[in-house]
Parts: structure tokens; sequence; C-alpha cells
């Protein structure tokens, strides 16, 4: 466990000099496309396994835009002046524009920094057999570099096919086979507008407070504790009781964005503690096939815990109702089936036992529960629904939901220490990002993960 802690800090995307500046973590450089989703629309796809390779999709409709991401750190970079990143496809150099200034991005031995590469470019690197990535300084001479690996054509063949139809979640793109993007870790977030991360934070804490009021829900969530970390103000999360050598572990992310809190579920934290349990997380982003074989209270709360975003989206956020409650089936093999479980009074949009397949013309086989239940929560004007009777026989059903105002939290904390110290929730340096979250390839569509350039950090940790 000791050499992922070290591994997770040295990693930390453009931040060596700060690893506890960038609470989300880095991207891990694998062959899969990773997705995510900015508050203006704007979809981003993420591929490696080299250098990473990001793909922007405005959304405006504009033609998209790729970026290379560089990071290296070597002794030989230390003493250079210009610095200069390049790409060799079969042996001919494939045009990069750096994204600002690359004097910004090299301090002392790190270089980090993004560059454009247009798309003609791109395919035409897409067919090459050997790859090869460089730092160069003024006069031409190789500084670093990093050969290209077998599937790095397959890498940037999958980025470029990309599409708006292949996002599916945060973190997932769309997969063939419902199973396959139901299996699938994600990192589902909502947007809060007019309420601060802090007062996010302490609501998450006093929303577990409240659900543990009656007999069974002491008995639900009564077994986990609220922490604060000390070193991220941006995080809260909480810990259940050891079982075996394992702790389950729910990371809360509260970024201030746009007048409000972006809040996230994190995915892939590690913690260990001083008897040497792992902390494992659990949550929406958590395959139910992954924690079968562990104990029951990891299984009961796998679906739970994500609901804390449902809840936070009514409470601060006018949210939409269809007027009908949703229970969803899994079958081994197969996708996620939903059906009304019950309907408001006076609904006769709806009938009990009716399968819901499709909104606004998206299956939903590809969804896991509350991940739709936040979906239809967030809804917008009118929808169409298509429906399948307990007969078999398929309808169209087209409404405009009821927009529910927000339930609203009064007397939120805003000092976040204060309210933590005098609710005696212990603060914490342990809980750190091992993996799976990528906030620094998304600048470019997302100022929610902008970032200081490197030269500004490294000068800000002389200081």
């Amino acid at each position: 466990m000791r050499y992922r802690y070290v591994l997770g800090m040295a990693l930390l995307a453009c931040a060596f000099w700060q690893p506890t500046a960038d609470a989300s973590g880095y991207f891990p450089h694998e062959r899969e496309i990773v997705a995510h989703e900015s508050p203006d629309g704007s979809l981003s796809f993420a591929v490696g396994p080299d250098v990473p390779l990001t793909k922007v999709l405005g959304s405006g409709g504009e033609r998209p835009a790729y970026y290379f991401r560089f990071w290296a750190q070597n002794r030989r970079i230390a003493k250079q002046g210009a610095i200069h990143a390049r790409l060799l496809a079969d042996g001919q150099e494939v045009k990069l524009e750096p994204v600002g200034t690359e004097a910004d991005m090299h301090a002392a031995d790190v270089f980090c920094g993004s560059y454009r590469v247009a798309e003609d470019a791109l395919h035409q690197a897409a067919d090459a057999s050997s790859y090869e990535f460089q730092l160069v300084d003024a006069d031409g001479s190789i500084l670093w570099k990093q050969k290209g690996k077998s599937k790095t054509a397959e890498a940037i063949q999958k980025i470029l096919a990309a599409e708006s139809s292949s996002y599916l979640r945060e973190g997932v793109v769309r997969d063939a086979k419902a199973v396959d993007s139901v299996r699938r870790d994600s990192r589902p977030r909502v947007f809060l507008p007019s309420v601060t991360p802090n007062e996010v934070q302490a609501w998450l804490v006093l929303h577990q407070q409240e659900l543990m009021q009656d007999t069974l829900g002491k008995e639900l969530w009564g077994e986990f504790r609220p922490y604060y970390h000390k070193s991220h103000d941006d995080i809260v999360f909480f810990m259940g009781r050891a079982i075996g050598d394992g702790v389950p572990l729910i990371t809360f992310e509260t970024r201030p964005y746009a007048g409000g809190t972006m809040l996230a579920m994190m995915k892939d934290q590690i913690l260990e503690d001083r008897y040497w349990h792992t902390a494992r997380t659990v949550g929406m982003m958590t395959a139910a096939d992954d924690i079968v074989s562990l104990t029951s209270v990891w299984r009961d709360l796998d679906d739970q815990w994500d609901g804390f975003l449902d809840d936070a989206y009514e409470t601060f956020q006018e949210y939409a109702d269809f007027g009908f409650a949703l229970e969803q089936k899994h079958k081994k093999g197969e996708g996620n089936r939903f059906f009304v479980a019950s309907v408001s009074d006076g609904n006769k949009d709806f009938a009990k036992g009716e399968e819901l397949l499709s909104l606004d013309g998206e299956e939903l086989a590809w969804y896991k529960p509350n991940e739709l239940r936040l979906k239809f929560r967030q809804h917008k004007g009118a929808a169409k629904l298509r429906l399948r009777t307990p007969t078999g026989e398929e309808r169209e059903v087209a409404l405009t939901p009821v927009l529910r105002p927000a339930k609203g939290a009064p007397d939120l904390p805003k000092d976040r220490k204060a309210f933590f110290e005098a609710g005696k929730v212990k603060g914490s340096k342990d809980a750190i990002v091992d993996n799976g979250n990528y906030p620094t390839l998304f600048a470019q569509s997302d100022p929610t993960y902008a970032q200081p350039s490197t030269k500004e950090r490294y000068e800000a940790s002389k200081r």
C-alpha cells in the first residue's frame, strides 16, 4: 500500500512542488477513453497510453479541438532555457501549437504544458506504426523522450471517433453493451448554484445526522463517521468501521464554480490507518460486481451514498418532478431495467408496472439507478418518454414535468473549521487521490479546473 501512496503523490498532474494543491489527482495513463462534461455543456474525452490526448467538443457546435499534455521530470531539463515539445509519427514531425507560453511550462526540473494539434495532422498520425514524444532545447537536442507504445495508434483512433453521443456519464463513454457501461465506474457530480463549498460540506454532515434520526437510518448510516480534510479544503469524507482489512470510504469534493458549488463523488481513493486497514471507495462509481464478495453493509450502501447528490440537488436547486417513483431490476449479463413503482395522485400519464425504455430518445438500460433519478431531477422543459406496458405494448408519452422549488437548508454555517470543530468532526491528512480523477486534462474546456502555470506554482512554492 505504501508504494501506491508515493506514486499517487508523485504523479499529481503538474503539482510536483505542492502535491496537496490538486486534490483531484492525476490521470492514469490508460488505453480507455475517459469522458467529462463541463458545466456549459462542452464535452471532453481523454485517452493515453503515453502522453495524454484530449478532445474538446464545444457546446456551440464548433469544430473539435485536440490537445496533447506533456509532463516530464528530468535533471537535463533543469538548466535549460527554451524548451519545446515535439511529436514524431513514423519519423515525421507532427505540428504542435503550445497553449500559452512555453516558458511558463518549465520550472526547475519539471516541464508541464498542453499543445494543440490539428485534426488533419492527427488523422495522418493515427496511421503511423511508431511514435516518439520529445522535449528539445533551442538547438533541437533531445532532453527527454517517450516512445509510443503499441496501442498509441489505437488510442488516437478512439479519440478521433469520439462524438457527443459517446458521452454517457462523468468519466464514462457509452459502451456497445449496456451491461458494460453499468459496471463501469463513474464520477457523479451536480452543480449547486448560490451556495458555498463550506455550506455544502456542512450540509453533507448534517444530512447524514438527519438520516440517522430513526432506528433504520441509524442502523444504515450509524457505522460511518464524517471527516474533514486538513490539507484539502474542498474535501469531506465518510469512513465506515473496519471489516477485516477493509474500510468503506466515501469522498465528496466541493469546488467553487460560477457563484455556486460543484459537488462530486471521488473515485479510487485510498487510505491506510495505523492498523494497516485499507480504505476502499464505495458509491455510484462502484460496480456491484466489485463489492459482492464483501459485507452486506457495503452492498446495501453502494446505491445510497450517491443518493446524497440527489438529495443535495433537491435541497439547493429547483428540480423536475415527473410524478412517478422508479424501481430497478438487473439481470446478470444485461443492463438495468426500470419500472414505475408508484405514481402520484391524479397522474394519468403513467401506470404502475410499466417499464421506462428511453428519455428523449436515449435508452436507459445504460444507467445506474440513482444516476437515472438525478437525470430526471435535472431535466429541463418538455420530455418524451417511451414505455412498455406489462403486456408488451410500447407507447410514447410527451409531457412537461412539474418544477418543484428547492427545499432549502437554513442556517448553514459558513466557517468550515469552526463548524467541524464544534461538531467534534475529526480532521485527517491521510485520504488522498490514488487514481481515476483527471481534471487537469480538462482545463481547456472547464474553468472549474483551471490552475496556475508550472512556473507560477514553482515560484509560489519558494515564497
